[in-house]
């Protein structure tokens, strides 16, 4: 199953990300080889440029991960072992760019500069590319026209509550269920950002359970959300491509979605998604 964020085979899901990374990489890896052999590069050479390859990925990562900590310190200050939780996607693009290529150049200083500039022209023009078709995956790109049922006091269920009534004011669309643990960790980041910012609708759409269950949840941790709706039959995920929990939807005030997430959200991601949605187009 294929959906905005994700090559989804079973259990396991592959980011689009690491696919299109993975691509490049190997495509360039084929590429050095058919070069080596027409211009026979010494074996040593090719070897070094083999190993520098997937290298240059883990220090572009490293990199990637250190810019972005820098321009979120404000958000791992108070929690740093957050800067370890890598699944929370928080990689800055172009500073892994910046940070792998010297190291690259560096290690292959036998290579003609001409053989070089072509190989990293290659990866950025397929990781662009990967980057676009990932993009157009994103079809939706307003509100759905869905309702659902909506969780008040006391556990009972009101009528039908349309998604489009939250236009107007930027919305975070969250898809949970009690059962599900990466769900429950990032419940409390939620429900402090929907504390610190009144002016940010936060919908809690659970997937599946019944309102006892969810009720239950709620009290049991202490959880108040002002907007707690159920969607019993997954009709979110399916409209929206969005497969996995816990995934949220961000919409800035016009209605338009601005990011999606897939996976586990840590207080820094959570923040820059906000920021987002907070800018008036």
């Amino acid at each position: 199953m294929i959906s905005s964020e994700a090559l989804h085979l079973g259990p396991l899901m592959l980011p689009w990300t690491l696919i299109i990374i993975l691509i490049g990489l190997m495509t360039v890896s084929i590429i050095g080889q058919m070069v080596s052999n027409k211009l026979r590069w010494d074996k040593a050479v090719i070897q070094v440029f083999r190993d520098s390859l997937w290298i240059s990925v883990l220090i572009g990562l490293i990199g990637a991960r250190i810019v972005f900590v820098l321009l979120h310190w404000d958000a791992y200050s108070t929690s740093p072992l957050d800067i370890f939780k890598i699944q929370d996607k928080g990689f800055h693009l172009i500073g892994g760019i910046v940070t792998a290529i010297p190291y690259f150049l560096w290690k292959n200083k036998g290579l003609p500069g001409k053989s070089k500039a072509i190989f990293i022209f290659i990866f950025t023009l397929l990781l662009s590319l990967g980057i676009a078709f990932q993009n157009n995956l994103k079809q939706e790109t307003h509100f759905p026209d869905l309702s659902f049922s909506s969780l008040i006091q006391h556990g009972e269920i009101s009528e039908n509550v349309p998604l489009k009534q939250f236009i107007g004011q930027p919305t975070v669309i969250n898809m949970w269920a009690s059962w599900c643990p990466p769900c429950h960790r990032e419940m409390p980041v939620l429900q402090q950002a929907h504390n610190q910012y009144p002016g940010i609708n936060f919908v809690m759409l659970n997937q599946g359970e019944d309102q006892v269950t969810v009720q239950d949840y709620l009290r049991r941790y202490d959880l108040k959300f002002k907007h707690v709706l159920l969607d019993p039959y997954g009709e979110i995920p399916q409209q929206m491509n969005m497969f996995g929990l816990p995934s949220t939807l961000f919409f800035n005030a016009q209605g338009q979605l601005v990011e999606r997430h897939m996976g586990e959200l840590s207080p820094a991601m959570l923040q820059q998604y906000l920021k987002k949605i907070s800018i008036q187009p």
